[in-house]
């Protein structure tokens, strides 16, 4: 965080060449700074197409055998064509060879990994008799955004694109001031938080918005090949634009085959350039007005899954007391002699767990998240004097370190824990369906002395879970083509392959026909309520009367389930998984930040997906990935 408070963009560290930042600072004007003959353009199709230098040169070298007067550029040669093109360049880095941490920030000049103790350097070469010479065991790339929105900004067609943003927020906040509010929510920008950095001077005319996505990847199902990915997503582009392929900007990438220890280290070269940009603004050729600007960045969204919101805004996570990302202050409660707190609203019978005997919570008077109270909280977990109040502050307060984000100034973000976005996509797709399945299918733990066969709610077992597999596939000549791919045998292939996609098609399109008259009624009229929701949620305009619509839906489908599956039993507590706390937020954070689709995972996921067809060279997955 100190080494980002004090970042700029001269700073050597920071990688970027010193043509890159004459560019930054001084954007060129035209579209192609290079003139581009029918031979280069060659080069850049075999460039693209062939992104490693051994099957570039390979082609090139053939090509050359039957053309020998032909100039053809070289991998190095037609590397600085494109990056001159573009005007888009990566900075690389030394990491961990076993991806605990990157030397950057505090770790720069470490010889070895203070995790796992493995050099730095490739010793072999330390070593030579020619000389020592220091040579990184591993690296990672990472891309400055600065110079992929210059790029963007140089094309009039992008560039006009690119306004949405300034002219949307004016008539949003014409409409405001006239009728005194909205009555339809259909982007991040109808959002209160971003109207009212608006409002306060923070996002100006000119002003860049920003939202940042990061989450794991494993890319082979049967391989060690676990990657993180991180991108941009560009608010100032309509939600028509921002979320197709050439539109989103690719961060960053962490190679594995490990996932990463120390996250911040491998976010720093990125966020390091943020601030550098933040801090001079960032100098842009807008083509559409034909004029020079200078852009305030903004960052506002915080994206990832559960797991990953604990790495990045430093909480507990969502097995803590205090587990919500968005820092609401519920307190969690835990089995008997567990680790794990679970959101649960109601308290058990004859439950004396300590620090959890609290009284049932009023699902409809939630505590509202708090900047306020997060720092404070923050403050307390720093001063601790050594470990044993950091565990006991820990527990209570829910944090247990600073976020590296929190090194950005405040006034060029939303901050946390309002910048910590909802995911709808793990939510409704992964979470709540992984959830409801595992109680119907009776897949879910039974702690004793619970017993299976008094679950009156799980129905899909033996011959009924078969039949239901097939009625699955065999609804598919009753949907229309719109409904993507169709569904595979959920009998068959729950745990080996079902897509997020097909649980979405599952739960909230086909389980309302299929499960009519095998569920029982009470629980099928709960689950009815979970649908409705969702579905209003899920939507791309949701208007006011659909954010209560859900949110009555919402509360009621929460606070039931824990009375009809949990009945107030100690043992059921672990039935009420944390997305069940996230679910009764949706509707409000509709209004904070929208609708929950336009802040989602499911960009970054198709951009991995895109990344990972593009992957040529797969004995060295994770350097052609990054190329």
């Amino acid at each position: 965080m100190k080494a980002l408070q004090g970042a700029t963009l001269d700073d050597p560290s920071l990688g970027m060449s010193d043509e890159a930042l004459h560019r930054l600072r001084n954007p060129p004007h035209d579209q192609s700074p290079v003139v581009i003959d029918k031979v280069t353009r060659l080069a850049i199709d075999l460039y693209l197409g062939n992104p490693s230098e051994v099957t570039y040169e390979t082609n090139r070298r053939a090509i050359l055998r039957f053309l020998p007067d032909l100039v053809l550029p070289s991998y190095y040669r037609i590397t600085r064509i494109v990056a001159d093109l573009t005007g888009v360049e990566s900075v690389m880095h030394h990491m961990c060879v076993n991806s605990c941490i990157a030397y950057t920030g505090p770790f720069l000049d470490l010889n070895a990994c203070p995790l796992c103790s493995e050099p730095h350097y490739d010793q072999s070469c330390l070593q030579s008799s020619s000389g020592p010479e220091k040579v990184p065991r591993q690296e990672f790339h990472t891309i400055p955004i600065g110079l992929q929105l210059q790029a963007l900004y140089r094309s009039p067609d992008s560039a006009s694109h690119a306004h949405y943003l300034r002219d949307k927020m004016y008539r949003i906040i014409a409409d405001i001031d006239q009728t005194g509010g909205l009555d339809e929510y259909s982007d991040v920008l109808h959002g209160t938080d971003l109207i009212e950095a608006c409002q306060d001077g923070c996002i100006g005319e000119d002003g860049i918005v920003l939202m940042f996505s990061i989450d794991g990847a494993q890319l082979y199902a049967k391989k060690l090949s676990s990657c993180w990915i991180y991108i941009w997503i560009l608010l100032n582009l309509s939600p028509t634009e921002r979320y197709k392929k050439n539109r989103v900007f690719v961060g960053g990438f962490i190679p594995g085959p490990n996932n990463p220890k120390n996250i911040d280290s491998f976010l720093f070269p990125g966020l390091q350039h943020l601030v550098g940009l933040q801090k001079e603004g960032l100098q842009i050729w807008d083509a559409a007005l034909q004029r020079k600007v200078n852009s305030k960045v903004f960052l506002t969204l915080i994206t990832t899954d559960g797991p990953g919101m604990m790495h990045i805004t430093g909480m507990v996570g969502y097995h803590g007391k205090h587990g919500c990302c968005l820092y609401c202050g519920m307190q969690g409660r835990r089995e008997n002699h567990g680790k794990h707190y679970f959101p649960a609203l109601l308290k058990p019978l004859d439950y004396n767990v300590p620090g959890c005997i609290h009284d049932d919570i009023d699902v409809t008077n939630l505590p509202i998240p708090s900047h306020k109270r997060y720092h404070e909280n923050l403050r307390i977990v720093i001063l601790s004097s050594n470990n044993s109040p950091y565990r006991a502050r820990r527990l209570e307060t829910g944090i247990s370190k600073p976020s590296i984000f929190s090194g950005l100034d405040a006034s060029s973000m939303l901050g946390l824990p309002h910048s910590a976005g909802s995911d709808i996509m793990h939510l409704a797709a992964l979470n709540l369906t992984d959830l409801m399945i595992s109680l119907w299918h009776s897949t879910i733990d039974c702690t004793t002395p619970d017993d299976k066969s008094t679950w009156d709610w799980a129905v899909l077992r033996g011959d009924v879970w078969q039949q239901h597999g097939k009625a699955v596939v065999a609804a598919l000549h009753y949907l229309p083509s719109s409904f993507d791919h169709p569904l595979h045998n959920i009998a068959e292939k729950l745990t080996s392959g079902y897509k997020a996609w097909e649980f979405l098609l599952y739960l909230y399109g086909l389980g309302l026909g299929l499960l009519y008259g095998i569920l029982p009624e009470r629980f099928f009229l709960n689950y009815c309520k979970l649908v409705l929701g969702i579905r209003l949620m899920n939507q791309h305009r949701i208007t006011e009367v659909n954010v209560c619509e859900a949110h009555l839906a919402l509360l009621s489908f929460a606070h039931e389930f824990e009375t009809i599956y949990c009945q107030r039993k100690q043992t059921c507590i672990h039935f009420v998984h944390p997305c069940m706390h996230t679910l009764v937020h949706l509707p409000c954070e509709v209004l904070r930040i929208g609708p929950p689709i336009c802040s989602s995972q499911w960009t970054l996921k198709q951009t991995i997906g895109n990344l990972g067809k593009e992957i040529k060279q797969h004995s060295n997955l994770f350097a052609n990935l990054s190329q």
